[in-house]
């Protein structure tokens, strides 16, 4: 029987059960929990999320019900759910020592924070966990966390000449694939997944689940219908066979098997293609194959007429947790070595791909500096020698992961597997991997200026008053100041990354009817209104751009707004502060395109670009002024607050 099949039986038996038997509705919500425990162990994770949804239906849901359904979460990859809700176990909690009862909580946050793109709660996250966190180690990883997200913040950036493409569906679908080699540039080798689908009840189970080895046609940017690798020594049915490469001198393919779907226990074979066939599969050397350590993602390296082979283990003298290592295949004599301090952390380390075409090593790791998740990296060298680890960077790198780098030919293109935001799904955004390729443009770099669209979808007519939203007391909270040296972006940004924290204040003691309704109003806030207002914002820019540029004289007119919190005084600076971040924004936009027509002034003696500005504090607020502490912190997160705290641009003129 399917641990899914099962999972419905008891879902099944379990709510058949009158109220009035001996089970107290506790006892439903501890029998859920317990299955919920089982599946996770198992690594049945969205069954394990089932359960635990289903027991908060029971009974008040105590703390450890939210931090399971995020852990659940956090290993679907669900990076948005699994911040919800260990967002929740800090809102929902009164009196627990959360760092006694949930060590893990806040650094588990802040990577589900960073592989969401909310960077600027990760670090506020951090920030209060160094000023109460008792413990030495959780300290020392929260500022090694913090000095990775500066790292971030000073590179968040696109690489200008670099485009990433999913390669279509003919090769990915809603479940996960991962490229491993290519061959010639004209054949993929890559893993999928393989499953039996069945239904009871009317609802849909999976089981069988296997990876096995596919190809695909390459014809430039055409990628034929995926198919099965037919070669039967290799690709064994019902087994989990992944990771594959080759040595194109003697033919031979080296691959992982692996005990489960899960990755447990996973060594590496090899086959050599000999008279018009490959031969039964072997494992590598037992050096290589080191028991009771997964021994995974073979690729070979070819140098100075030696063959080695790199690949990835957590074998106990490892730096982290998974550590690069070599083994020189030509050397029957030759150790597995591990490829040291440069390149290996105490992280992780995975998919390496040598590239002899650059002399170069590529691999993912989740330790080094980076975006969030794995990153792909690249260091010059051979074997234990290594330079510098460097970041490929944006956009091959994301917040989300990328492993299993390709590179066809250094500096020009390659692919790389990612469970970005984009990647097919029929579950959460981030829950699968897809093939991505990459392409680098040797082109001179191109004044921005000119990239600008001449068909600006923006007009005054249609798109006025535009809205743009700000978090509590932003921008430089508690001062009576109107001027402030912070820009509109930031603190799009800094607001944006509070999207998870918003839902969990506004579902606090919520009963679970009721939740559903309240989060989707949260996220038609941050992703309708926040977010579309942002791109009308530029596109509104890049249309001033065009009609400065052909001599004419524009007034704008701008009012900032604030919430019922604080006095008039304050709620008056504060609009103006929130003024002020737009104008900022405007004259650092597009390289300082803009900041001309602020300083120039026309025939009229007015600036080529006039700002009529006009701060209205709490004017139009339907909020009540609190009475308390208490009041103050929720009224931060009703929706009529974030919908109060803004700034309208409602007029554009041309002047005569």
């Amino acid at each position: 029987m399917s641990k899914l099949l099962k999972y419905i039986i008891i879902c099944i038996s379990l709510t058949t059960i009158p109220s009035s038997s001996l089970f107290s509705q506790e006892k439903y919500l501890l029998a859920y929990e317990q299955e919920g425990d089982k599946a996770l162990e198992d690594g049945e994770y969205e069954i394990a999320l089932d359960y635990y949804k289903t027991a908060r239906k029971f009974f008040t849901p105590p703390l450890r019900l939210y931090y399971k359904c995020a852990e659940a979460c956090r290993f679907l990859k669900d990076y948005d759910k699994a911040e919800y809700y260990y967002q929740k176990v800090i809102t929902e909690n009164d009196t627990t020592n959360l760092f006694k009862e949930f060590p893990n909580l806040h650094l588990n946050l802040v990577e589900v924070s960073i592989s969401n793109g909310n960077i600027f709660a990760a670090q506020d996250i951090l920030n209060k966990l160094l000023v109460d966190c008792p413990s030495i180690d959780i300290r020392k990883k929260a500022k090694r966390k913090l000095e990775a997200i500066d790292w971030l913040i000073n590179n968040n950036k696109l690489e200008f000449g670099v485009s990433v493409k999913n390669i279509g569906r003919n090769v990915n679908d809603e479940s996960s694939q991962e490229c491993h080699y290519v061959s010639g540039d004209s054949l993929l080798f890559l893993s999928n997944i393989e499953y039996q689908k069945g239904t009871n009840k009317g609802v849909t189970f999976y089981q069988d689940t296997y990876q096995q080895i596919y190809i695909s046609h390459i014809d430039s940017d055409f990628y034929s219908p995926s198919e099965r690798f037919t070669v039967k020594e290799i690709n064994k049915k019902k087994q989990n066979i992944s990771n594959i490469c080759f040595d194109p001198n003697t033919k031979t393919a080296y691959f992982t098997r692996c005990n489960s779907y899960n990755n447990d226990l996973c060594y590496i074979y090899y086959s050599t293609f000999k008279e018009g066939k490959y031969s039964k599969a072997k494992k590598v050397s037992k050096k290589v194959n080191l028991k009771d350590f997964n021994n995974t993602h073979p690729n070979i390296g070819i140098e100075n007429n030696q063959t080695v082979l790199y690949f990835s283990s957590n074998r106990s003298d490892s730096y982290g947790g998974y550590d690069l290592y070599y083994y020189i295949l030509d050397d029957k004599d030759s150790e597995p070595v591990n490829l040291g301090p440069t390149i290996n952390t105490e992280g992780n380390e995975i998919t390496p791909y040598y590239c002899s075409k650059d002399k170069s090593l590529y691999f993912s790791s989740d330790y080094h500096f980076g975006f969030g998740g794995y990153d792909i990296f690249s260091s010059e060298g051979w074997q234990t020698r290594w330079t510098t680890p460097q970041n490929l960077m944006q956009p091959i790198n994301s917040p989300a992961n990328e492993i299993y780098p390709i590179i066809v030919d250094p500096n020009e293109k390659g692919y790389f597997t990612s469970n970005r935001e984009g990647s097919y799904s029929s579950k959460n955004k981030t829950c699968c991997y897809d093939i991505y390729n990459f392409k680098i443009d040797d082109i001179p770099h191109t004044p921005t200026m000119d990239l600008i669209i001449k068909k600006v979808p923006f007009s005054p007519i249609f798109d006025l008053p535009l809205q743009l939203f700000f978090h509590n007391d932003q921008p430089k909270a508690q001062t009576n100041s109107g001027k402030t040296n912070i820009d509109y972006e930031q603190c799009y940004k800094e607001y944006k990354s509070l999207n998870n924290i918003y839902k969990a204040e506004c579902t606090k003691s919520i009963n679970d009817s009721t939740e559903s309704a309240i989060l989707d109003s949260v996220d038609n806030f941050f992703s309708v209104h926040l977010d579309k207002e942002m791109n009308k914002l530029n596109d509104m820019l890049k249309y001033l751009l065009i009609k400065l540029e052909n001599g004419e004289k524009i007034d704008i007119s701008i009012r900032g707004y604030a919430s019922a919190l604080y006095n008039e005084t304050y709620n008056y600076a504060l609009s103006e502060r929130r003024i002020e971040t737009i104008i900022n924004y405007m004259e650092k936009w597009n390289e300082g395109a803009l900041k001309h027509y602020f300083n120039t002034l026309a025939n009229d003696s007015l600036p080529f670009l006039n700002i009529k500005t006009m701060a209205m504090g709490k004017i139009e607020s339907k909020s009540e002024n609190p009475k308390n502490i208490e009041e103050r912190r929720k009224s931060i997160y009703t929706l009529d607050a974030m919908y109060e705290r803004r700034i309208e641009i409602r007029l554009i003129e041309i002047r005569k």
